[in-house]
């Protein structure tokens, strides 16, 4: 079996634009062994450019009204 490790990233009580920016660092450190986990308090519209933008894959996991969570990975 084949287990990424996973980095918990929640920015849910940041403001803009820092959830945009640890993002982005975050995707940029991701290595082949591993899944970030996405928390924020809306859907991330301007993070999905720059997952396309590096290869990476991504699957929602939670969409409600004051929560939003992906796994992104390679």
């Amino acid at each position: 079996m084949n287990t990424k490790k996973e980095i918990i990233l929640d920015v849910s009580e940041l403001e803009a634009p820092y959830p945009l920016i640890e993002a982005i660092n975050a995707l940029n450190a991701l290595q082949e062994n591993e899944v970030l986990i996405f928390r924020h308090r809306m859907n991330p519209q301007m993070l999905f450019q720059n997952i396309s933008a590096l290869g990476l894959k991504y699957e929602i996991t939670k969409e409600d009204a004051n929560e939003f969570e992906m796994r992104i990975y390679k």
